[in-house]
């Protein structure tokens, strides 16, 4: 057996496993706290927070960031492609609104996290609140 053919064998039977996992992660409900605050905190919350609150929106509390800002809501529970939050991850950064407004897009992962919480609900505890990184030396210290 050629070892182009034993790799192709291999890479086959594996695939399967690796599509589960895959698809089990996806399924699995997505941690506010652990996964969802930091990428915000530190993607979104420089510009968005109490001290600017660029087009109007504040993603610092759960009824700020479920209010929106000046073009509405943002985020639509259950529906991140009606989600103006997840939309404008996906946007190119030659568009102006793009978001994080950096040259570096927010990674595959992230995105995908964002993507999968509101899918699940957008559920958000309560009580929780985010700090922008402006404040992270003084709340942290």
């Amino acid at each position: 057996m050629s070892r182009f053919l034993r790799i192709a064998l291999a890479l086959g039977a594996a695939l399967p496993a690796c599509v589960m996992e895959l698809t089990r992660l996806k399924n699995d409900p997505v941690n506010f706290v652990r996964r969802v605050k930091p990428i915000l905190e530190k993607s979104c919350l420089e510009c968005h927070q109490h001290r600017y609150e660029f087009a109007g929106l504040n993603l610092e509390t759960k009824e700020r960031a479920m209010k929106g800002g000046r073009s509405g809501p943002v985020i639509v529970p259950g529906a991140p492609h009606q989600s103006r939050l997840y939309k404008v991850l996906l946007l190119g950064h030659d568009n102006p609104v793009a978001m994080p407004p950096t040259p570096e897009r927010l990674e595959r992962d992230y995105e995908q996290t964002i993507h999968d919480w509101i899918q699940q609900g957008a559920k958000w505890p309560e009580g929780v609140r985010l700090t922008p990184p402006q404040d992270w030396k003084k709340s942290r210290s």
